[in-house]
Order: structure tokens, then sequence, then C-alpha cells
């Protein structure tokens, strides 16, 4: 993959107006798979007509620039491949429970059949030059709304006497994303669900400390 950040003047003089021959999601779905596997700046806008067999105009005129489709591949990511966080915590009848189911469905999506390895939110802006920080920091924003949720989840269990009044939910919330974090980044390397299963299992364990 190489970079190709730079939109031509060609995307200037894309006609409008003209109907889609292409399904939108479809569409979606592949550039999301490009930019999860190998990250927003090598993915080139070259690789992605050539991926999803559209011309640069029609990519242009569909998507705007290659940020504004990475940013709907994320959206789609969001909606269509990341855990359902919401529904996981408002069902789970305890923290801790919330934190294991969640702890292990993420383990289900880092490592699937046929799609990339590890978590979008982490690995595809990992190596953007300073010239796409504003990228990274959106994402970086993304990271933390689920960082929130957690904590919430913790404190919620905290409130209702599941977790010591002692123990600082910062602490927990942080250890608990690391998990996350690192489990993707081990993801990446090969590490295969079962193993990663096990990293879960331990980090459960850890709930006795806290």
């Amino acid at each position: 993959m190489h970079d190709d950040s730079e939109v031509p003047n060609i995307a200037l003089k894309a006609k409008r107006g003209r109907p889609q021959c292409f399904d939108e999601q479809e569409v979606l779905h592949k550039a999301m798979l490009l930019f999860w596997q190998y990250g927003y700046e090598a993915t080139s806008i070259s690789d992605l007509t050539k991926a999803l067999n559209l011309t640069a105009p029609s990519l242009y005129r569909s998507f705007g620039d290659k940020q504004q489709l990475f940013q709907r591949c994320l959206e789609y990511y969001l909606a269509n491949e990341a855990c359902v966080i919401d529904r996981i915590f408002s069902d789970a009848k305890t923290a801790k429970v919330a934190i294991e189911l969640f702890l292990y469905e993420n383990v289900k999506r880092l490592v699937q059949e046929n799609k990339p390895t590890g978590c979008m939110l982490l690995v595809s802006t990992m190596n953007c030059s300073e010239q796409h920080s504003d990228l990274q920091e959106e994402i970086k924003q993304k990271r933390m709304t689920v960082k929130e949720k957690i904590y919430q989840r913790l404190l919620q269990g905290q409130q209702a006497g599941e977790i010591s009044e002692n123990a600082s939910i910062q602490e927990i919330t942080d250890f608990y994303t690391t998990v996350l974090q690192g489990m993707t980044f081990q993801a990446r390397d090969g590490v295969g669900r079962e193993q990663l299963n096990q990293v879960a299992a331990y980090a459960i364990k850890s709930w006795e400390l806290f």
C-alpha cells in the first residue's frame, strides 16, 4: 500500500447529479476493510478505487475526499463491527458481569475469519504523520467515549455496593482499558482467540483485587 493523501484536481471537476451505480454499504464495507488492515495513510486513493471497482471521480462525488470516506468507514465500523457496549452494559446484572461480557465479546471481534485483526479505532491511525493529527484526535475521542462508558458502568456498580467504596473506579477503568487495548495488539501479532480468552479470564480473576 502507498500514501496518496492529496486529493487530485479531478475531485473538484467531478460531475454532480449522476445516479449511483453501486451499493453504498458494500463500498463502505470494502473500504473499511482496507483502512482497518493497512491504516489510513498507507491506504491510497488508487488502492481504494481498485478494491472498490470505482473511478476516482465516482469516489469523490459519492464520499468526498479520502478523509471523509475514512470517517464514513469509521461510522460503518462502529455500527456493524464494534461491540455493542451500551446493550452489554445495560443488560448485565452486575458491573463484573458487564466487564466480563465486554472482554469476551471483544475477543470474538478482534480475531475473525476473513477480517483484519484488532480494533480499527486503535490500529487505523497508529502511524499517521503530524499532518493528520486532527484525525488521530478524533479517533482518540471515540476511544475516550468507550473508556468513559466503562467508568460509568463501574461507578454504577460501586454505587450498588458491588465494588468497595474504597476502590478507585478510575484505576479499575484504566486497568480494563489497558487489557482491551493490549489484546488488540496481541491479535495483530497473530495471537489467537483461545489465548486471548485466557487473557480475558485472568483479567476477570483480577477483579477480586479491587
